[in-house]
C-alpha cells in the first residue's frame, strides 16, 4: 500500500469576502487548506459483468435459450469453485428487435431478443482468465466489463480520509508558522465523499478475444483511493 499526500492552501486576509468561497469563512484572519491523499493498492478481487442474449422468432423461445445458457454458465463456473452466492443474475427481459431498411420502408421485425445481466465476483484473481474462458465456451460473447476492487475497500477509504485530514492539518501548521502566526480553532470543514473507483472497460476486447488469447493476464496492477477535505482555521 502506498500513500501519496497532496495539498493546496490559501491565506485569506480580511479584505476577502466570505462569498468568494464555497466554504464558510469567518470575518477575521483565517487560513484555508485543502488536504488531499491518494492510496494505491493492488486489487484482490474482480467483478465480471456479462450480458446473456438470444434472438428468436418467438419471445418464449428466446427466453428459454437465455435461461439454458445461464444454467450452463452456472454449472461451468461451479467447476472452477465459484460459489453460487457470488453470482447475481437478473430477471430476463424480452423485447421485439427490428430491422430498418435503407430504402426507407417501415421497420421489419427480426424476432424477439431476450437478455439477462449476470454479475460474477471473483475473490481469487487466478480464476479470472479461466472464468473468461468458460464464459466464451458457453457462446456468451458480450462480456461488458471487468472491474477490480478490494475486499477491505471501506478500511482503505478510511485510511485515505485520515491521510487527507492529516495533510490539511500539516499544511496549515507549516504555512502559519512561516508567517509567524499560530493556528486557532477549526472554523469550518467542507467534505464531499469521493466517487467510486472507475471500472476497467473490457467489453470490446472480450468480443474479439479467442479462448487462447485469454491465457494472458488481465490483472490491473494498482487501483486508487483518493480523498480530499477543505478546512478553515482561525489565526491567532
Amino acid at each position: 500500500m502506498r500513500i501519496f499526500p497532496l495539498g493546496s492552501l490559501s491565506l485569506l486576509p480580511l479584505l476577502f469576502s466570505s462569498a468568494s468561497f464555497a466554504i464558510a469563512v469567518p470575518d477575521a484572519p483565517h487560513l484555508v487548506t485543502q488536504g488531499q491523499s491518494e492510496i494505491r493498492v493492488e486489487p484482490d478481487m474482480a467483478t465480471l459483468s456479462v450480458s446473456v442474449t438470444a434472438l428468436k422468432p418467438e419471445s418464449r423461445a428466446a427466453k428459454e435459450e437465455v435461461d439454458t445458457k445461464v444454467a450452463a454458465l452456472f454449472s461451468s463456473l461451479a467447476g472452477l469453485g465459484i460459489n453460487k452466492e457470488d453470482i447475481d443474475s437478473g430477471n430476463v427481459i424480452t423485447r421485439p428487435d427490428y430491422r430498418y431498411p435503407k430504402d426507407g420502408d417501415g421497420p421489419e421485425l427480426k424476432g424477439y431478443l431476450a437478455e439477462r445481466q449476470i454479475t460474477v465476483r471473483l475473490y481469487d484473481l487466478e480464476q479470472l482468465s479461466p472464468a473468461l474462458n468458460k464464459i466464451l465456451e458457453q457462446g456468451i460473447q458480450n462480456i461488458q466489463q471487468v472491474s477490480y476492487g478490494r475486499r477491505d475497500a471501506d478500511e482503505v477509504r478510511r485510511e485515505a480520509r485520515a491521510a487527507a485530514v492529516a495533510n490539511a492539518q500539516a499544511l496549515a501548521e507549516e504555512l502559519a508558522a512561516g508567517f509567524g502566526r499560530s493556528l486557532g480553532e477549526v472554523y469550518a470543514i467542507e467534505y464531499q465523499a469521493q466517487g467510486p473507483i472507475m471500472p476497467r472497460p473490457f467489453g470490446m476486447m472480450a468480443k474479439m478475444a479467442s479462448a487462447e488469447s485469454l491465457d494472458a493476464s488481465y490483472v490491473q496492477n494498482e487501483i486508487q483511493f483518493n480523498d480530499s477535505v477543505q478546512v478553515v482555521f482561525t489565526l491567532e
